[in-house]
């Protein structure tokens, strides 16, 4: 029984850059609809590169190590600008877009997606250990697949509250938060 309070236990920290990501993404309009599809994609990418870990083994861990973190430092970085960018033409518009007639939407399911991936790659390093480990496999997964779910789901409420008046100076505040969460993996990975 104990690798169960070690699973969730490991479930729950790893969890955390998926609800900063939802922090910072959920900083823009959104649906319940949008809250689900993100905490699916975050939820599902975390389970998936934490299993390909397990997989892959020593060998391509080996190899990945050098370069994983710019691979998240690249995408991260990349709709950290887009939203810094998108914030700033909001400055002009006002608030959700009114200077030019249209409200803004939430993200494109590809940015959801990437940064998805982009927060989750330092699961597939757990997997590895996981599965050199031989520790029950499935219990993992679904620990850190729920806690990246749950956690999104979470992010994404605290952010749907904040007040709209204020959506493009939390825009930049999303950025940045997407620009730290880039550096951290940088600077891990170094």
């Amino acid at each position: 029984m104990d690798f169960l309070v070690e699973a969730l236990l490991l479930g729950l920290v790893l969890s955390a850059d998926s609800f900063s990501a939802a922090l910072a993404l959920g900083l823009r309009p959104h649906r319940p609809q949008d809250t689900l599809k993100f905490a699916f994609s975050s939820g599902g990418a975390e389970a998936l590169v934490a299993f390909l870990g397990a997989m892959a083994g020593e060998q391509i861990v080996l190899r990945f190590d050098e370069f994983d973190h710019w691979v998240s430092f690249g995408l991260l970085s990349i709709v950290a600008l887009h939203m810094a960018y998108e914030a700033f033409q909001g400055l002009g518009e006002g608030s959700e877009g009114e200077g030019s007639g249209k409200p803004l939407k939430f993200h494109s399911f590809a940015k959801v997606l990437a940064v998805s991936f982009a927060t989750s790659l330092d699961a597939f390093a757990v997997g590895v250990s996981l599965g050199a480990s031989g520790k029950p496999l499935p219990a993992y997964l679904v620990s850190i697949g729920a806690w990246a779910f749950v956690s999104t789901l979470v992010g994404m409420s605290i952010a749907r509250r904040a007040p709209k008046r204020w959506g493009a100076l939390f825009s930049f505040l999303g950025s940045f938060v997407l620009f730290a969460l880039a550096f951290k993996f940088l600077f891990e990975g170094l």
